[in-house]
């Protein structure tokens, strides 16, 4: 669960603090399917498809870079460095995990 202080939620007040610190911060590449599960522990499944026809499907937490203009990133691992995937517009989350979960619940 997404705890909210103030009526905000987590995303709402990283947002704040971004546009507070950047003048120039841009939060358009940021695929809105993903906000719910920013700054929470939830696994994700997600579907991405490419224009060749190839659909890969990959598993992981909600992560962000930093900079002026933002994405969201696949984290495979808690511990994971590098080579995470970035997470576009036109992904599609299947199903989610929840926190001490064993299964994932498709998502619809």
């Amino acid at each position: 669960m997404i705890k909210r202080r103030s009526g905000q939620s987590p995303y709402d007040r990283w947002l704040e603090e971004k546009y507070r610190k950047m003048s120039n911060f841009d939060p358009s590449d940021l695929a809105p399917q993903f906000i719910p599960y920013f700054h929470s522990e939830v696994r994700l499944k997600v579907s991405t498809s490419y224009p060749g026809g190839e659909t890969f499907v990959r598993f992981g937490t909600l992560g962000v870079t930093t900079g002026h203009k933002p994405v969201f990133l696949l984290v495979p691992r808690r511990t994971s460095t590098g080579s995470s995937d970035i997470l576009r517009k036109d992904d599609v989350i299947l199903a989610v995990k929840q926190p001490g979960s064993r299964h994932y619940m498709e998502v619809k």
